[in-house]
């Protein structure tokens, strides 16, 4: 599947200490990971920035099967001498990268215009990252440089801006799962905004045809450092105007991803192995009771379907009673965390009045 111009940005991670760095960030040869298509219909970016966010997408439908499957290796194309690894799902969807303890770099590679595929070689390129970037830090570059597209060269440039702009939970269905039956939650999920403006043109050699472009992207990729190098969910919003003397023609493409890490078991809400945990009654009307036999659980957290809190209680010798007499009747979202907030254990229960 060859990706919208410039969405390879959203491939890699970010650190356990909520920041950026070439260490846990940029890049690594033989990574691999799988990308599934979500309903786009159920799909926003969240309006919640800052420190202590809650995303919730557990009721995105995705794809049974993964949509494309990324690897990551050694740059050998001599188009692209600065970079240092590729990373491609097929022999037309590459994009090509250069990583330092400074920053993040794209230098090109396979891109698709909406209407029209391409591609794109940049010989200023575009800074995805300046190291180390960590919550309300952002760099802004201007890229330039030359496009192919139908066999013809012309040329670049614009802005790119890569922000951190939230911080906090995430909430998701293992991909390929029916909506709402796998439920994961990210306790150190990190949000990061990318927008981008790009002017270019290009003249067919036959017919004879002087076309201009713009291309905005505003793309939405949430990370877990505890779980992948690459976003778990990226929302993507791309619209590309194309002018020329059959008059403007405009593209406009929303697409929602979700990935699975195949260098781990799965998508997982931490390092951490799943807790043994009982849960009654289920569904409850009044009162919810947990019990485990973890040393590790501290506390049970309760979100509704929006992702707000609605309840905390703390376990107390592996045992926690939740009150439900203020809820109202519906689906329900735990997490039984450590002392650290890291999740042992999620999944959901019913209220029923």
């Amino acid at each position: 599947m060859k990706k919208t111009l410039l969405s390879l940005s959203i491939l890699f991670s970010l650190g356990a200490s909520a920041q950026l760095t070439q260490a846990n960030h940029a890049p690594t040869v033989g990574f691999n990971y799988e990308i599934f298509q979500c309903d786009t219909a159920v799909a926003s970016q969240g309006a919640t920035i800052g420190a202590g966010a809650v995303w919730n997408f557990t009721a995105l439908a995705t794809s049974t099967v993964p949509v494309a499957n990324y690897t990551t290796a050694v740059a050998s194309n001599t188009t692209y001498p600065s970079a240092d690894v590729s990373v491609s799902s097929a022999a037309t969807d590459i994009a090509y990268f250069k990583s330092s303890a400074t920053g993040l770099e794209y230098y090109g590679g396979d891109v698709s215009f909406g209407i029209a595929n391409g591609t794109l070689i940049y010989t200023n390129p575009a800074v995805y990252a300046a190291y180390p970037m960590a919550l309300n830090t952002s760099t802004t570059s201007t890229p330039s440089g030359s496009v192919v597209v139908f066999g013809n060269t012309g040329v670049i440039g614009g802005t790119v801006t890569a922000m951190v702009d939230g911080t906090g939970t995430l909430n998701l269905d293992v991909p390929g799962a029916a909506a709402g039956t796998t439920l994961k939650s990210f306790t150190d999920a990190i949000r990061v905004k990318t927008t981008e403006y790009l002017l270019g043109n290009v003249t067919l050699a036959f017919p004879p045809i002087a076309i201009t472009f713009t291309v905005t992207r505003e793309n939405y990729d949430f990370y877990s450092p505890s779980a992948s190098r690459a976003p778990l969910l990226s929302i993507s919003n791309f619209t590309a105007n194309l002018s020329s003397v059959g008059g403007p023609t405009v593209n406009t493409v929303k697409s929602v991803t979700v990935q699975r890490d195949y260098n781990v078991v799965s998508v997982n809400e931490s390092q951490k192995a799943s807790i043994e945990l009982s849960v009654y009654p289920n569904p409850a009307a009044t009162v919810i009771n947990f019990a485990t036999t973890s040393a590790e659980a501290t506390k049970v957290m309760a979100f509704d379907v929006t992702g707000k809190l609605v309840a905390t209680e703390v376990l107390e010798m592996g045992k926690a009673k939740m009150n439900l007499s203020n809820l109202s009747s519906g689906m329900y979202i735990y997490h039984v965390v450590d002392k650290n907030n890291l999740v042992l254990k999620s999944d959901k229960f019913n209220v029923s009045k």
